[in-house]
């Protein structure tokens, strides 16, 4: 896959963690949520937040590693909840390690993304 290969090569190390964030063109939201799963089998202890424009609407997905969850005391579906929803005019959910949103606002992407990379 294209994207998978060229994100991987967007990847940052911050505090031991491989931080992927980046807006990506994917045709729907199930696309997305793949791409992100695809990530996470190319990076150890990830933190990955992937955003789209899909058809106007504001699509997110969130991958975090186990190791990183533990380590920093993150949630996927509670960043949904209380981060990335907000920021989107959305609302969504997941589990632990994997989490979507699905929002109104695609204008704040690129201040979303600086957001989480915060919390590493």
């Amino acid at each position: 896959m294209v994207i998978r290969n060229e994100l991987l090569q967007k990847d940052e190390i911050i505090n031991n963690i491989s931080f992927i964030g980046a807006v990506v063109e994917v045709p729907g939201a199930d696309s997305l949520k793949k791409l992100g799963m695809d990530l996470k089998h190319h990076v150890h202890d990830h933190f990955i937040v992937l955003c789209s424009n899909i058809g106007g609407k504001a699509h997110v997905c969130l991958g975090l590693s186990e190791t990183v969850c533990q380590a920093k005391g993150l949630d996927a579906s509670q960043l949904i909840k209380e981060v990335i929803g907000p920021s989107i005019k959305g609302g969504g959910g997941g589990q632990k390690t994997l989490a979507t949103a699905g929002g109104q606002d695609v204008a704040g992407f690129a201040e979303l993304i600086k957001k989480l990379k915060e919390l590493i």
